[in-house]
């Protein structure tokens, strides 16, 4: 009896350090037998006690609250098991409106994401009913073996509502203390039972404004770095054109002020796109979901959960410009030397690229479980999920038209623009409605997904048939499981119309069947020294129609050498096939940021680096505006799937000496062979241009400028006729091998402390390696305590820091609650560093966020807060990925105040 105490106890103090709540409480109540059966993420066993040996972290729907973010995503990015880039609202340059998380660093690929144990098609944090969840489970260990492919990371997993009687209703405002970005967050539960079943029903709907890069001093204005000074940059794609005779690599602009050609200029010239870009995107968002049980028996069950989200978000680039290199012929009135020229011209007078998303995403979910006559549970589901992301992007080019508008000889012969007339680039302004009608295109793809899932799981235990210390808990189940994808381009991008936008559909499927064992082995019990010591042990067969199958393995182990102590360890093997968007992604075209080799290469002491940026005709002090390659991405259907191994040794410890103290500690180590990814722009560049005479195999990644229609630089075969590298070849591969280990770390204490109730947390993660080999025979990288490109983001610059910690300090007393949180994360230094960058390093940085909420009665809660209370601003570093600064890793809103009021009936 002492021992089943124990352990139960020993569980809640191993939640209660990760900000949690019960962790194991989603459980079927009671079975045949009435026995408390509970069944906890990472394990299809359900079981009469509470605590498994993976470290799983527990934060309820009290803790989501007391963040005060209003959105899942910011939430989970916060968590400080999470590192790298992650993609959000911080994102405007190709993020879709789509939420991810990253969790280990390793990506969201690698991540699974649940609702109640079950895939959802999209992935999409956005997707996920905020106000119907009652908790979030993150098991930080591998758990192919339990959920299949995708979890060689680990697992977060959303539980909603299920048992809810009453009504809650919240709205909730927030703006920044710039007076801008404000977000409306408004929701509602409600939830019926009787001793036969329940019904619960959630509607959601929050909208988010839009900040501006312009409206924030860090990302005013882009900034460049010149004989080591800052300076402010911009494109040379401007309002009134960069333009080169062909064969010259200068380019010239007509002085706007004078009218008299002169070289072009970048401190007077570049054109500052920033204020044309958000730095915070907007989104509309609406959800609904309902979940609801009923007992036909005693012994059985139905189930349904349904769910719906919209999303309307957009993104905001400045003006597009004739990228390609758009040839006014010398017959044109207005070129001022009367030859062909290849110019370069930002196309202001359209007002920006919009990128648009009508974003709906579909769940639901038809199930029965029960019990049979001996005490075994059992389950049946069939899940159904779809997504359909409708975009228009406005403000699209059509090379075609604007040759025409610069060649009038192709201008008379056509029947639009000769009616329009030709247009003279060399001035700012001078593009009419009527031309900016005739040369752009909206563009509308459409891409969906449907996942299909069939799962029948059987558990239970051997009963009398037991070992002397106790009967093994076991579980059995089968799942078949459908994907599909589709990319249908645009009418317009077909016919090849649309400047830079992919023109191949693209469409796939697999399907896959599993069957999987697992059991919980007690090995030892009440013995000297041995209060407890179980053994897990699991197994799963995958067969994808595509590849041969698959078996993976796990092992654990839980020891309770005495009151208060559990020893843990796990060793698993994971295993990850090719997603459908691995297989089947359509091609585009990708402005990655990368490090040009040929910056300022007289200064270096590379002679091979220098004889390469020679032989291209570069200046020793070559430089460029901005620092993005046009990088060619796309879905490789002859993938082949990545594998893992894991292994993590944990100690959770409620010590005698002080009550309520819970301290739990967790090493993990994983290690990833054969990766899927696609190679990062920096590293194809590097080894080609450090290669003697070109000769590295990395050099045949870069394509050319011809690879995504654009001119190229006079004597070089790797560069556009602006100086950037382009049509550099990252097509996802199976090329890569990771590394990473560290520790979580998790404290938690409560007590009376002058009548009310303090609490204190600390959960954090110190990441001591994180190794990347990009591919074989490369020296690999590594990234802990760097930033550098995160290869699961499409080459984002971002941030891997070694020690990431969430502190709160909380006190409730009579009608009154108060809080305070600290994140903190320690400094990196820039993996690229060089000599003449002036930001290769960033310190420690501390977000300090405080909450304060006065309940009027059972019913009614005001709360006010406030996220980065002392306005924390993004650091400046030069190798950045957008803004100046690593957008994915640092908040850069600033000080965001919050008011909510809630209700409760």
């Amino acid at each position: 009896m002492k021992s089943m105490t124990f352990r139960k106890s020993l569980t809640a103090a191993a939640i209660a350090t990760t900000l949690g709540f019960p962790a194991f409480v989603a459980a079927q109540d009671s079975g045949a037998n009435d026995v408390e059966r509970i069944q906890v993420t990472g394990s299809r066993i359900k079981r009469t006690d509470m605590e498994t040996a993976s470290p799983v972290s527990v934060f309820d729907a009290e803790a989501i609250e007391a963040s005060g973010f209003t959105t899942m995503e910011k939430f989970i990015h916060n968590l400080p098991s999470m590192n790298g880039a992650m993609n959000g609202s911080n994102v405007n340059n190709g993020s879709g409106g789509y939420a991810s998380a990253n969790l280990r660093g390793l990506g969201s690929a690698r991540t699974l994401i649940l609702i109640n144990g079950r895939r959802y098609a999209s992935g999409d944090l956005n997707a996920i009913p905020m106000a119907m969840i009652q908790r979030v489970e993150v098991l930080r260990d591998g758990a192919s073996t339990i959920y299949g492919s995708d979890a060689i990371a680990g697992v977060v997993n959303f539980i909603t509502k299920k048992d809810f009687e009453g009504a809650e209703f919240s709205a909730q405002y927030d703006l920044t203390g710039e007076g801008d970005g404000e977000t409306t967050k408004l929701s509602g539960v409600v939830g019926t039972s009787s001793g036969n079943g329940s019904v619960v029903l959630g509607l959601e709907y929050q909208n988010r404004n839009s900040i501006s890069q312009g409206d924030r001093a860090f990302s005013r204005v882009p900034l460049n770095e010149e004989d080591g000074k800052l300076v402010t940059g911009g494109s040379s794609t401007i309002p009134y054109g960069t333009w080169s005779p062909e064969g010259n690599n200068n380019s010239y602009v007509v002085d706007p002020q004078t009218g008299e050609v002169r070289q072009y200029n970048s401190q007077v010239d570049a054109y500052n796109f920033a204020p044309a870009s958000y730095l915070k995107s907007p989104q509309e968002l609406f959800t609904i979901n309902a979940v609801a049980n009923y007992d036909i028996n005693r012994d059985l069950r139905v189930f349904l959960e349904g769910g719906y989200a919209n999303r309307q978000s957009n993104q905001l680039m400045a003006a597009e410009g004739t990228f390609w290199g758009a040839t006014v012929a010398g017959e044109h009135p207005d070129n001022p030397i009367g030859e062909d020229v290849v110019m370069y011209r930002r196309l202001a007078e359209t007002g920006g690229r919009q990128f648009t998303q009508d974003f709906s995403d579909y769940r639901m979910v038809l199930g029965f479980e029960g019990y049979l006559d001996n005490g075994w549970s059992w389950d049946v589901s069939y899940n159904y999920a779809r997504f359909v992301d409708a975009s228009v992007d406005y403000g699209r080019a059509n090379p075609t038209r604007f040759e025409n508008l610069l060649d009038p000889a192709l201008c008379a012969a056509d029947d639009l623009c000769s009616e329009i007339g030709v247009w003279n680039p060399f001035e700012a302004g001078t593009l009419t409605q009527e031309m900016i009608d005739y040369a752009t295109v909206p563009n509308s793809p459409v891409e969906s997904g449907t996942t299909k899932q069939l799962m029948a799981n059987l558990t239970g235990d051997t009963g009398s048939w037991s070992l002397p210390a106790g009967s093994i808990a076991w579980a059995a189940g089968v799942e078949k499981r459908w994907e599909k994808y589709s990319n249908q381009p645009d009418g317009a991008a077909l016919l090849d119309q649309i400047y830079n936008v992919a023109a191949i559909p693209t469409n796939g499927s697999y399907d896959v069947e599993e069957v999987y064992v697992e059991a919980d082995i007690p090995l030892l019990r009440d013995l000297p020294g041995v209060q407890s010591l179980d053994l897990s042990a699991a197994v799963r067969r995958s067969d994808y129609n595509f590849l041969d199958a698959q078996t993976t393995t796990k092992f654990g182990l839980e020891y309770v050498p005495k009151d208060g102590l559990l020893v843990r360890a796990t060793i698993a093997e994971g295993f990850r096939a090719p997603t459908i968007s691995d297989l089947y992604g359509p091609q585009l075209t990708s402005y990655s940021s990368y490090t040009d080799p040929c910056i300022e290469y007289g200064d270096s002491s590379n002679e091979t680096l220098v004889a390469n940026c020679k032989a291209e005709g570069l200046d020793p002090d070559f430089n460029l505006s901005n620092n993005q390659a046009a990088t060619l991405l796309s879905g490789n259907e002859n993938l082949e799937p990545e594998t893992s191994d894991s292994f993590t040794f944990g100690v959770v410890y409620q010590p005698e000496f002080m009550d309520n103290l819970n301290i739990a500690v967790d090493y993990y180590d994983i290690e990833i062979e054969n990766g899927i990814g696609a190679p990062s722009t920096s590293f194809i560049a590097n080894q080609c241009y450090n290669s003697e005479s070109f000769s590295s195999p990395a050099c045949d990644d870069i394509l050319g400028p011809e690879a995504v229609g654009t001119k190229s630089w006079d004597g070089s075969d790797y560069r556009d006729a602006q100086g950037y590298i382009s049509g550099v070849d990252a097509i996802t591969q199976n090329i890569s091998t990771f590394e990473t280990s560290g520790i979580d770390f998790d404290v938690n204490w409560n007590d009376k402390v002058a009548g009310g109730l303090l609490t204190l947390r600390l959960d954090g993660t110190y990441l001591d390696k994180y190794s990347y080999q990009v591919q074989e025979g490369v020296a690999p990288l590594e990234l802990a305590g760097k930033f550098g490109a995160d290869t699961n983001l499409a080459g984002r610059i971002a941030a891997f820091s070694k020690v990431r910690t969430n502190l709160t300090a909380s006190y409730k007393v009579d009608d009154v609650a108060v809080s305070w949180t600290s994140r903190y994360q320690s400094g990196v230094d820039d993996i690229n560093y060089s000599e003449s960058d002036l930001s290769s390093s960033v310190g420690s940085y501390i977000y300090h966020d405080m909450q304060a909420s006065y309940f009027f009665n059972s019913e009614t809660t005001f709360t006010l807060g406030i996220r980065n209370l002392f306005d924390k601003q993004p650091p400046y570093v030069s190798n950045n990925n957008d803004m100046n600064t690593l957008n994915t890793s640092y908040d850069t809103a600033g000080q965001y105040w919050y008011a909510r009021l809630g209700f409760r009936f």
